[in-house]
Protein backbone atom coordinates (compact mmCIF):
# COMPACT_ATOMS: atom_id res chain seq x y z
CA UNK A 1 0.00 0.00 0.00
CA UNK A 2 2.82 2.00 0.17
CA UNK A 3 3.73 1.78 -3.04
CA UNK A 4 -0.19 3.41 -3.93
CA UNK A 5 0.60 6.74 -5.88
CA UNK A 6 -2.27 9.76 -6.05
CA UNK A 7 -1.09 12.44 -7.81
CA UNK A 8 -1.51 15.73 -5.93
CA UNK A 9 -2.52 14.16 -2.85
CA UNK A 10 -0.42 17.05 -1.03
CA UNK A 11 -2.97 20.08 -2.14
CA UNK A 12 -6.35 18.46 -1.71
CA UNK A 13 -7.11 20.37 1.21
CA UNK A 14 -7.49 23.21 -1.31
CA UNK A 15 -10.74 21.53 -2.58
CA UNK A 16 -12.63 23.17 0.22
CA UNK A 17 -15.06 25.33 -0.26
CA UNK A 18 -14.11 28.53 1.69
CA UNK A 19 -10.92 29.15 -0.81
CA UNK A 20 -13.11 30.28 -3.43
CA UNK A 21 -16.36 32.04 -1.78
CA UNK A 22 -16.76 35.14 0.67
CA UNK A 23 -20.53 34.42 1.43
CA UNK A 24 -19.56 33.93 5.68
CA UNK A 25 -22.91 33.70 7.56
CA UNK A 26 -25.23 35.14 4.71
CA UNK A 27 -28.61 33.52 5.11
CA UNK A 28 -30.07 32.16 1.32
CA UNK A 29 -32.98 30.42 0.34
CA UNK A 30 -31.85 27.58 -1.19
CA UNK A 31 -32.48 24.22 -1.51
CA UNK A 32 -30.83 21.64 -3.93
CA UNK A 33 -33.62 19.39 -3.41
CA UNK A 34 -36.50 21.61 -4.24
CA UNK A 35 -34.70 23.11 -7.21
CA UNK A 36 -36.68 22.06 -10.55
CA UNK A 37 -34.93 21.61 -13.98
CA UNK A 38 -32.19 19.20 -14.41
CA UNK A 39 -32.73 17.18 -17.68
CA UNK A 40 -29.86 18.69 -19.29
CA UNK A 41 -26.29 17.68 -18.67
CA UNK A 42 -23.37 18.81 -20.23
CA UNK A 43 -21.11 15.82 -21.26
CA UNK A 44 -17.25 15.84 -20.55
CA UNK A 45 -14.60 13.51 -22.47
CA UNK A 46 -11.46 12.67 -21.32
CA UNK A 47 -9.53 11.03 -23.45
CA UNK A 48 -6.62 11.44 -25.88
CA UNK A 49 -8.38 14.31 -27.86
CA UNK A 50 -9.10 15.86 -24.24
CA UNK A 51 -4.84 15.49 -23.60
CA UNK A 52 -4.53 17.43 -27.05
CA UNK A 53 -6.42 20.00 -27.11
CA UNK A 54 -5.41 21.15 -22.89
CA UNK A 55 -2.03 19.31 -22.79
CA UNK A 56 -3.41 17.50 -19.66
CA UNK A 57 -2.32 13.81 -19.74
CA UNK A 58 -5.29 11.67 -18.94
CA UNK A 59 -3.99 8.17 -17.70
CA UNK A 60 -6.98 5.85 -19.03
CA UNK A 61 -9.84 7.66 -20.65
CA UNK A 62 -13.55 8.20 -19.41
CA UNK A 63 -16.64 10.28 -19.63
CA UNK A 64 -18.82 12.07 -17.51
CA UNK A 65 -22.48 13.99 -17.50
CA UNK A 66 -21.98 17.08 -15.40
CA UNK A 67 -26.00 18.45 -14.93
CA UNK A 68 -26.86 22.37 -15.62
CA UNK A 69 -29.36 24.50 -14.31
CA UNK A 70 -30.33 27.99 -14.75
CA UNK A 71 -29.87 28.79 -11.02
CA UNK A 72 -26.91 27.18 -10.88
CA UNK A 73 -23.44 28.21 -12.18
CA UNK A 74 -20.84 25.54 -13.37
CA UNK A 75 -17.29 26.48 -13.18
CA UNK A 76 -15.34 23.88 -15.02
CA UNK A 77 -11.29 23.79 -14.12
CA UNK A 78 -9.70 21.78 -16.43
CA UNK A 79 -6.38 22.22 -14.94
CA UNK A 80 -7.05 23.14 -11.16
CA UNK A 81 -4.70 24.40 -8.79
CA UNK A 82 -2.76 22.32 -6.77
CA UNK A 83 -2.83 19.54 -8.99
CA UNK A 84 -5.89 16.96 -10.43
CA UNK A 85 -7.36 16.08 -13.75
CA UNK A 86 -10.48 18.61 -13.56
CA UNK A 87 -12.26 19.99 -11.34
CA UNK A 88 -16.18 21.55 -11.20
CA UNK A 89 -17.59 23.80 -8.68
CA UNK A 90 -21.13 24.94 -8.17
CA UNK A 91 -22.70 27.81 -6.89
CA UNK A 92 -25.85 29.77 -6.55
CA UNK A 93 -25.94 32.42 -9.63
CA UNK A 94 -28.40 34.87 -7.23
CA UNK A 95 -26.41 37.27 -4.51
CA UNK A 96 -25.16 36.45 -2.43
CA UNK A 97 -23.41 34.02 -4.55
CA UNK A 98 -22.79 31.18 -2.55
CA UNK A 99 -21.09 27.98 -2.89
CA UNK A 100 -22.96 24.56 -3.08
CA UNK A 101 -20.57 21.88 -3.96
CA UNK A 102 -17.21 20.88 -5.54
CA UNK A 103 -16.12 17.49 -7.47
CA UNK A 104 -12.62 17.24 -8.16
CA UNK A 105 -10.88 14.49 -10.01
CA UNK A 106 -7.51 12.77 -9.20
CA UNK A 107 -5.33 10.29 -11.11
CA UNK A 108 -4.35 7.68 -8.46
CA UNK A 109 -2.62 4.20 -9.18
CA UNK A 110 -4.50 1.03 -7.68
CA UNK A 111 -2.53 -2.30 -8.18
CA UNK A 112 -4.75 -5.25 -10.17
CA UNK A 113 -3.71 -7.48 -7.16
CA UNK A 114 -3.41 -10.82 -9.56
CA UNK A 115 -0.92 -12.13 -7.58
CA UNK A 116 -3.57 -12.63 -4.43
CA UNK A 117 -5.80 -15.30 -4.50
CA UNK A 118 -8.58 -12.80 -4.07
CA UNK A 119 -7.57 -10.14 -6.54
CA UNK A 120 -10.93 -8.05 -6.12
CA UNK A 121 -11.15 -8.17 -2.76
CA UNK A 122 -7.88 -7.60 -1.88
CA UNK A 123 -8.61 -4.31 -4.43
CA UNK A 124 -11.07 -3.46 -2.40
CA UNK A 125 -8.36 -3.74 0.63
CA UNK A 126 -6.25 -1.34 -1.04
CA UNK A 127 -8.60 1.28 -1.89
CA UNK A 128 -10.22 1.75 1.32
CA UNK A 129 -6.29 2.18 3.00
CA UNK A 130 -6.16 4.35 0.05
CA UNK A 131 -8.88 6.63 1.34
CA UNK A 132 -9.06 6.51 4.94
CA UNK A 133 -5.22 6.89 5.37
CA UNK A 134 -3.77 8.88 2.60
CA UNK A 135 -6.96 10.88 1.39
CA UNK A 136 -9.16 11.64 4.13
CA UNK A 137 -6.08 13.04 5.76
CA UNK A 138 -5.62 15.85 3.38
CA UNK A 139 -8.66 16.27 2.38
CA UNK A 140 -10.00 17.80 6.16
CA UNK A 141 -6.44 19.22 7.40
CA UNK A 142 -7.09 22.34 8.89
CA UNK A 143 -10.73 21.81 9.50
CA UNK A 144 -12.47 20.97 12.92
CA UNK A 145 -14.57 18.10 13.85
CA UNK A 146 -13.70 16.03 10.61
CA UNK A 147 -14.68 12.24 11.20
CA UNK A 148 -15.33 9.27 8.99
CA UNK A 149 -19.27 8.05 8.91
CA UNK A 150 -18.83 4.85 6.81
CA UNK A 151 -16.70 3.26 4.25
CA UNK A 152 -18.57 0.87 1.70
CA UNK A 153 -18.32 -0.68 -1.85
CA UNK A 154 -20.51 0.87 -4.18
CA UNK A 155 -21.28 -0.21 -7.66
CA UNK A 156 -20.89 3.40 -9.70
CA UNK A 157 -20.91 3.53 -13.66
CA UNK A 158 -20.49 -0.11 -13.42
CA UNK A 159 -17.20 0.23 -11.44
CA UNK A 160 -16.54 -2.02 -8.24
CA UNK A 161 -16.22 1.47 -6.40
CA UNK A 162 -15.42 2.52 -2.78
CA UNK A 163 -16.56 5.52 -1.11
CA UNK A 164 -15.67 6.88 1.98
CA UNK A 165 -18.27 9.48 3.70
CA UNK A 166 -17.30 11.87 6.18
CA UNK A 167 -17.83 14.90 7.76
CA UNK A 168 -16.32 18.36 8.66
CA UNK A 169 -17.22 22.18 9.62
CA UNK A 170 -15.61 24.63 7.55
CA UNK A 171 -15.39 27.68 9.25
CA UNK A 172 -16.61 29.95 6.56
CA UNK A 173 -19.77 28.20 5.57
CA UNK A 174 -20.71 25.51 8.40
CA UNK A 175 -21.25 21.80 7.96
CA UNK A 176 -19.76 19.94 5.02
CA UNK A 177 -20.16 16.47 3.56
CA UNK A 178 -16.63 15.00 2.66
CA UNK A 179 -17.36 12.01 -0.26
CA UNK A 180 -14.14 10.39 -1.37
CA UNK A 181 -14.62 7.79 -4.35
CA UNK A 182 -12.10 5.01 -5.12
CA UNK A 183 -12.65 4.21 -8.76
CA UNK A 184 -10.59 1.62 -10.10
CA UNK A 185 -10.36 0.66 -13.82
CA UNK A 186 -11.86 -2.95 -14.55
CA UNK A 187 -8.33 -3.92 -16.26
CA UNK A 188 -5.97 -1.14 -15.53
CA UNK A 189 -3.68 -0.08 -12.30
CA UNK A 190 -3.72 3.53 -13.74
CA UNK A 191 -7.39 4.97 -11.96
CA UNK A 192 -9.15 7.96 -10.60
CA UNK A 193 -9.87 9.21 -7.11
CA UNK A 194 -13.01 11.98 -6.40
CA UNK A 195 -13.11 14.61 -4.06
CA UNK A 196 -16.36 16.01 -3.02
CA UNK A 197 -17.35 18.13 -1.06
CA UNK A 198 -21.01 19.50 -0.03
CA UNK A 199 -22.58 22.44 1.87
CA UNK A 200 -25.04 20.86 3.80
CA UNK A 201 -27.16 23.51 4.42
CA UNK A 202 -27.70 23.96 0.60
CA UNK A 203 -27.49 20.72 -0.33
CA UNK A 204 -29.40 18.65 2.87
CA UNK A 205 -28.15 15.33 2.30
CA UNK A 206 -29.87 12.76 4.49
CA UNK A 207 -28.88 9.22 2.84
CA UNK A 208 -27.86 7.57 0.22
CA UNK A 209 -31.03 8.86 -2.20
CA UNK A 210 -30.74 12.03 -1.18
CA UNK A 211 -27.05 11.83 -1.88
CA UNK A 212 -27.42 10.87 -5.37
CA UNK A 213 -29.11 13.41 -6.04
CA UNK A 214 -26.39 15.75 -5.19
CA UNK A 215 -24.91 17.94 -8.03
CA UNK A 216 -21.59 15.53 -7.17
CA UNK A 217 -23.39 12.55 -6.71
CA UNK A 218 -25.34 13.02 -10.17
CA UNK A 219 -21.66 13.19 -12.07
CA UNK A 220 -20.41 10.05 -9.98
CA UNK A 221 -23.95 8.33 -11.52
CA UNK A 222 -22.79 9.11 -14.98
CA UNK A 223 -19.80 7.69 -14.68
CA UNK A 224 -17.93 5.99 -17.75
CA UNK A 225 -14.95 4.39 -18.51
CA UNK A 226 -14.36 4.45 -22.19
CA UNK A 227 -12.68 2.08 -24.33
Amino acid sequence: MKNLLIRALSALYILVASSFWLAAQATIDFNLFEIEGFEASKVFKFDASYTEKFGIPVAVPFQINVPINRQIELIADGKPAGGGLAKFTFATKDEPRTFIENIQIVSATIPLMTDQDDPAAARVQVAVGLLTDQVFPAAVQGFQNAKILTVEEISMGGVHAVHLIGTYDDPTIGAMLLRLVAMPHPSNEQSYVTISNINLALVPVMDGPTLAASLSGRVMSSWTYLP
